[in-house]
């Protein structure tokens, strides 16, 4: 008994041994910068000065009566649905159209891949280039085919300038997205496509039927990488257009670096970002819920 008792006791520190350096680790890089965060939450800190007083909850209370804030979270709502609706199921569809191609599949694959090895902030510049009313390459098409009306200033006007930068976000991310579809739809057993060919299924009934419910687990990590990205969307927003015009393309992560970098009231900042945590947390529970509940039907 004692040398089993003093087996297990080797065995845990083994264990723990392993488990020690990514704790300390995790710990230094993850745990404690979180606290301070949430400290500095609670402070009247701007960036700067050595000190720094504490406030309580005040800065929570500033933020959530902020009307900025609150049209910042409305914008960053339409930015997660709209990214839903462009992703989800049109990066399906392509990847389904990629794995039916014979030749030349690795060069479709690169070629769709590439956008999501490039950074948000160089995107950004190219779709800024793309998106320009005088030279960019979209309203060039536009007056090339007769159809001048429709060029617009696509990142000055307030009615496209988000719709116009949640299609540019879209685009760097549909790469990873479809490799993750390849390699669900790689696992989908063939045979059952041949059954309901033999039965006289057609593509949509195989897509509804067989596609779609094998690639379940794939598109609850696909939308929950979605969800949480789109709350945490800056790059794009800031470079092109700062947030503008008048406010009409900012973003939650936009609002929190304007108030904490710009107008240097990091704490108030820092208490915006505190609560989108929560709320990204709050959604993907949310989400995890349903996808549970769903899956037990």
């Amino acid at each position: 008994m004692q040398s089993k008792a003093l087996f297990k006791v080797k065995y845990a520190a083994t264990v723990f041994s392993f488990l020690l350096p990514g704790l300390v680790l995790y710990m230094v890089f993850m745990l404690l910068p979180i606290v301070d965060t949430v400290n500095i939450s609670f402070t009247d800190w701007n960036g700067m000065r050595p000190t720094f007083n504490y406030v309580g909850i005040q800065n929570y209370a500033d933020v959530l009566t902020h009307s900025l804030f609150w049209n910042a979270m409305r914008n960053t709502l339409f930015w997660v649905v709209a990214q839903l609706i462009i992703i989800i199921f049109p990066t399906l569809l392509l990847s389904l159209a990629i794995s039916k191609v014979r030749w030349g599949m690795t060069f479709f694959r690169a070629a769709f891949y590439m956008p999501a090895v490039i950074s948000f902030a160089v995107a950004a510049i190219i779709w800024r280039r793309i998106y320009d009313p005088l030279f960019g390459p979209v309203n060039a098409f536009l007056n090339a085919v007769g159809l001048e009306m429709l060029a617009l200033n696509w990142l000055g006007n307030a009615n496209t300038v988000l719709p116009a930068l949640v299609v540019a976000s879209s685009w760097v991310q549909y790469g990873l997205y479809m490799v993750l579809y390849l390699a669900g739809l790689q696992s989908i057993d063939q045979q059952l496509y041949e059954a309901a060919e033999i039965d006289g299924a057609n593509q949509f009934v195989k897509l509804t039927r067989i596609t779609i419910p094998a690639l379940r687990n794939t598109i609850n990590v696909i939308t929950s990488l979605v969800i949480i990205n789109a709350f945490r969307g800056f790059s794009m927003v800031w470079i092109t257009t700062q947030g503008g015009p008048m406010y009409t393309s900012d973003l939650v992560a936009t609002y929190i670096y304007r108030v904490a970098f710009t107008h240097f009231q990091t704490g108030r900042g820092t208490a915006a970002g505190v609560l989108l945590t929560f709320i990204i947390i709050i959604v993907t529970i949310l989400f995890n819920v349903l996808r549970e509940r769903s899956d037990r039907r």
